[in-house]
């Protein structure tokens, strides 16, 4: 039989292991991912949609997402960041209390010269912030950050067309 003091170390010793696993789960998670859900359809005629998922930690912070779109350049092989309205600014994901948050953007395009195509793919900058005190005054800053670019394979993707697409890229012709 176990002593009051014992159950009370085994409680606080289970939930010490519980924060540090869930921390563990959300630094190597397969909730943080980014993929082309939308690629130039009939209901989405030259446009890209990315959505991505960030996991939370049960915590009080909020989670942000930035969708950027990315265009290659066959003459130089190289990525380059959409200018004008390739980039989403910062998106409220919601509550890292939850498990995960999912959030999306889409993006619209000029279409492109006859015979051309663009090639496209989404890179998303995740941001964890919590409200602190820093120098006596309540600031919101951030405690975790990171960068995907956009691949392919995520299971049926909210918002997805044809439903359950997702890619790496994106062409748009």
């Amino acid at each position: 039989m176990i002593s009051r003091h014992g159950a009370l170390f085994l409680a606080a010793f289970a939930a010490a292991l519980l924060v540090q696993s869930g921390s563990a789960v959300a630094k190597k998670s397969n909730r943080l991912w980014a993929t082309v859900n939308i690629c130039d359809t009939l209901r989405y005629p030259n446009q890209m949609g990315v959505r991505a998922s960030m996991p939370g930690d049960g915590s009080r912070k909020r989670m942000y997402m930035r969708f950027r779109a990315q265009f290659f350049n066959a003459t130089t092989n190289k990525w380059h960041n959409v200018k004008g309205n390739g980039d989403s600014g910062w998106v409220l994901a919601g509550s890292a209390r939850y498990v995960s948050r999912e959030a999306g953007w889409t993006f619209s395009f000029t279409p492109p010269a006859a015979g051309s195509t663009f090639t496209l793919r989404g890179a998303v900058n995740f941001q964890w912030r919590k409200r602190k005190r820093v120098h006596g005054k309540l600031r919101t800053v951030v405690v975790r950050r990171t960068q995907l670019l956009t691949q392919g394979g995520q299971q049926s993707p909210v918002g997805a067309d044809p439903p359950g697409y997702s890619a790496a890229t994106c062409d748009i012709h």
